[in-house]
């Protein structure tokens, strides 16, 4: 780098017309002057600029497409552009890169300075969009440099600001490494919507809110999701316990017959007895005997059957028919079902203790959410005593059934309250049964519970854990912001309302141009023709096209406050202006030029002017040069900035030198000569009267310089090729008086 140089690199790729640019400004200041005819990507390299404006809210169209593809070139699909600036002591003072992608809202980087751009972009968004009125809807102020002394506040600022970015740092740090190592590692655990817990945000949030009550600690939870994963694919229900079911009017039955004295038979009591001893043999030879084909033989030991034997089987017909027989052989029928109803209640009690056993299996393998269900246990003991008891009574009326055997209605009762209080266990073990076959086919749904409680649990052990270095961070963020908005108070003290600098700098500008036709209304923002205030949209059909462009020029300078919050941030403007002059008079460049060499006078608080500015107009760009307006002077083309050679646009100044140099004898006359007398001539002409379309030099020479006779032949013939014979040469001493 050129010692005591300011250093500016700047690069593009795939930038409309430009392929690759890359060039290294070295310059005293950054006051920089390109010069580039149309179509060779000045304005793209605006628009880059224009982009870092933070108030940019770039979105896709509906097609999908973005706002800078645009600035892409054709058959490309991404562009490039990056910006760096290395100030005198070497020290980098700016460096941003933007990269464009089509199809995709470009990111934009942060930059040091301010860049306020002026292209036709701004224009026709600003300005020709609202028919060249100003928008009159400002807010906001400029804070100025207070004159207190805010050192000591600030410092303390810093300290407290700086204190509590680091103690948030640790803590979001802690808290990010502890999901990342303890929780990120379960599976699919970050698809639930709990996880969302775990941010260094929610975390500070949760310090002052009601937290979920979760009983298990972390360690339980992972040990009931090791449970859950290790649940076999085939593994079978717990069957469902059955229901006792006693028939009410069996018992009342009994109870009723039991009360009942029935009669004795005629027969020998010694012969009821024997037959009662074999009264299933009996009955069962009496109905094979009934079904024979032959009568008379016996179905056991198919010997004829004798009188004697007839008559005995008569009897025992007689016996069977009897009616105590029936009434004995009911009493067994009954004392029968009691004894299969008890035997039904065992085999109940069996089962139910066999799910029972398989759900606490379950449970504490595979099922932790019903671990604290514990099934009730089926007691039959007293509903078999009861039974036992009504067995009893049966027995005593089988001894004697003429006899009256009393059944209390307690003994009845008592065995159906027994059944209730069976039957109410059995509902509530069933309904745990049936929701613990629920959660072992649906295993996964036992997962996601578990897992949200683990994501819960390890919420609430941070929030606790930090609870008192995030109450510090809390207070430091209460000082702090206490400490600023006194600052603020007192640096407020002096302020501006941004309306006010906007429209006094417009003022300003339009000055330099119109004098007293035109001017801004500050109250409406309109603006102001020979003292009338044009109406809503009047200013677009009065302006020429010229004016438009100054009045938008002059909008963009008003503008630059906008962008200004602090009276520190006019030290970070930076002015980005693409070709301002279009359709103007060339008087009005010589006015637009005066502005721009004027900037730090228009914008009072300037403290440096940075100027980027881009043009294709020649005059232009030889006014900005020899009025040293600019800088660094560049060309633009073929995709290159290269030096810009200043005598293509101010021969004047060169021609002027070759004749004072001819004129004090310093150098002697040549063959330009006459041409530069000329060029001088004409130039002074056109400053003198500048609506003069054709400029007679031969006037100019007989009103300024009166007694010269000899100057006009000479330039006219000599700097347009003419030579005639019968003339004598021209000397040196013509040329050195001309």
């Amino acid at each position: 780098m050129t010692p005591g140089k300011i250093k500016t690199s700047l690069y593009c790729r795939d930038i409309a017309p430009i392929n690759i640019l890359e060039k290294e400004i070295n310059s005293g200041s950054l006051k920089i002057g390109v010069f580039a005819e149309n179509g060779t990507g000045k304005t793209f390299i605006s628009r880059l600029f224009r982009l870092t404006d933070k108030v940019n809210n770039f979105v896709l169209d509906d097609e999908g497409k973005s706002p800078t593809d645009k600035i892409i070139t054709l058959g490309k699909s991404s562009g490039e552009f990056s910006f760096k600036i290395t100030d005198k002591e070497n020290t980098i003072v700016e460096n941003f890169r933007i990269n464009i992608e089509k199809g995709k809202v470009p990111t934009i980087p942060n930059t040091e300075y301010i860049y306020h751009t002026f292209n036709e972009d701004y224009v026709e968004e600003n300005i020709s969009s609202l028919d060249y009125d100003k928008e009159s809807e400002i807010e906001g102020y400029i804070l100025g440099k207070s004159n207190i002394d805010l050192r000591d506040e600030e410092k303390k600022l810093e300290s407290i600001k700086k204190e509590e970015e680091q103690l948030r740092l640790k803590i979001e740090n802690e808290i990010r490494d502890h999901v990342s190592s303890r929780i990120d590692q379960i599976k699919n655990i970050k698809r639930l919507k709990e996880y969302n817990l775990l941010t260094p945000q929610n975390i500070f949030g949760g310090v002052s809110k009601p937290k979920d009550s979760i009983s298990k600690s972390f360690e339980e939870l992972i040990a009931d999701y090791d449970k859950v994963k290790s649940v076999p694919e085939q593994l079978s229900d717990i069957n469902a316990i059955p229901e006792l079911e006693l028939d009410g009017e069996l018992f009342n039955l009994i109870q009723k017959k039991s009360a009942k004295k029935y009669s004795l038979s005629s027969l020998a009591e010694a012969f009821k007895n024997k037959i009662k001893s074999k009264q299933l043999f009996i009955e069962t030879g009496m109905n094979l005997l009934e079904k024979s084909a032959n009568q008379n033989t016996c179905p056991f030991c198919e010997q004829k059957i004798e009188n004697g034997a007839v008559h005995l089987i008569e009897k025992y017909n007689e016996y069977i028919n009897d009616t105590e027989a029936k009434t004995i052989k009911d009493f067994g029928n009954q004392k029968k079902k009691l004894e299969e109803l008890i035997a039904d209640i065992k085999r109940i009690e069996h089962n139910s203790t066999n799910s029972i056993n398989k759900f606490n299996s379950y449970k504490s393998k595979y099922i932790p959410s019903s671990e604290t269900i514990e099934l009730k246990e089926l007691d039959s003991i007293k509903i078999i005593d009861k039974i036992e008891q009504l067995i009893e009574k049966i027995d005593l009326k089988l001894v004697d059934i003429s006899k009256e055997v009393i059944i209390s209605d307690d003994l009845i009762e008592s065995i159906l309250h027994e059944q209730k209080n069976i039957n109410s266990l059995t509902v509530y073990n069933n309904k745990h049964i049936n929701d613990i076959n629920i959660k072992k086919n649906k295993i996964g749904e036992e997962s996601k519970r578990i897992r949200r409680n683990i994501l819960k649990r390890t919420y609430n052990n941070l929030v606790e854990k930090y609870k008192n270095d995030i109450n510090k961070a809390f207070d430091l963020s209460k000082s702090r912001k206490q400490l600023d908005e006194e600052i603020n108070k007192k640096k407020e003290q002096q302020k501006v309302s941004k309306r006010s600098k906007v429209a006094s700098t417009i003022k300003t500008v339009l000055n330099y141009f119109f004098a007293e036709k035109y001017t801004l209304d500050e109250n409406t923002f309109r603006l102001i023709f020979k003292k009338n205030t044009l109406e809503k949209k009047q200013a677009k059909d009065i302006l020429s096209a010229g004016e438009k462009n100054i009045v938008a020029f002059a909008y963009f300078i008003g503008d630059t406050h906008l962008k200004i919050d602090r009276e520190d941030d006019y030290s970070k403007l930076f002015f980005i202006i693409d070709d301002p002059i279009s359709s103007m008079d060339f008087t009005h460049v010589y006015n637009l030029c005066g502005v721009i060499r004027d900037i730090s006078k228009v914008i009072d608080k300037l403290a440096r002017e940075r100027i980027f500015i881009f043009t294709h107009n020649n005059d232009f760009m030889r006014v900005l040069s020899s009025n040293n307006i600019i800088d660094k002077k560049l060309l633009l083309k073929d995709g290159k900035l290269v030096e810009f050679n200043v005598n293509s646009t101010v021969p004047y100044i060169n021609h002027l030198i070759d004749i004072y140099n001819i004129a004090h004898r310093k150098l002697s006359p040549n063959h330009t000569t006459a041409n530069s007398i000329r060029h001088i001539i004409e130039t002074l002409t056109k400053f003198e009267k500048i609506n003069i379309s054709s400029n007679s030099i031969a006037e100019y020479i007989l009103e300024n310089i009166p007694n010269d006779t000899k100057s006009y032949t000479l330039i006219n013939d000599l700097s347009h090729g003419g030579w005639r014979s019968e003339q004598a040469p021209i000397s040196d001493e013509d040329y050195i008086l001309a």
